[in-house]
């Protein structure tokens, strides 16, 4: 199975659409879950060498739970102390993922990525082909 096939296997179980995209996204930021009321969309940082393990990192996010903050409430709560610098920052995270407990959602979301690329033969088990994959994507 592939990993695009994963995905739409697990919007079919879900019952909601999930798209994907590539798209220009900030410095340092290689994708996005955005949920929608009708839809889920996985932005992927165009031109990136290994869209796949972004893509699974994001994916894993959506099955295992983590939720975050919609992106509206956090801008609303934040606006009137911070720059409008800041605020387009947080307008491009995956607002409550960071913080307390939220590195742990971001660890979860890297491991689910590694096992499930190596489940599939998308990615070596040597730990140091993970880590020149991460490189890659966060140097080009």
């Amino acid at each position: 199975m592939s990993l695009t096939r994963l995905v739409e296997a697990v919007s079919e179980d879900r019952g909601r659409p999930i798209e994907l995209k590539m798209a220009e996204l900030p410095p340092g930021v290689c994708g996005q879950w955005r949920q929608y009321t009708d839809r889920d969309v996985f932005v992927i940082q165009k031109g990136l060498p290994a869209w796949d393990r972004t893509l699974a990192h994001e994916l894993g996010h959506l099955v295992l739970g983590h939720e975050g903050t919609p992106v509206v409430e956090a801008a609303r709560e934040n606006a009137e102390v911070a720059s409008l610098d800041l605020i387009g920052y947080m307008l491009n995270q995956r607002t409550g993922c960071m913080g307390p407990g939220g590195e742990d959602a971001e660890q979860e979301a890297e491991d689910f990525a590694a096992l499930l690329l190596y489940r599939l033969g998308r990615l070596p088990s040597d730990r140091s082909s993970i880590v020149q994959v991460r490189l890659g994507e966060a140097f080009g």
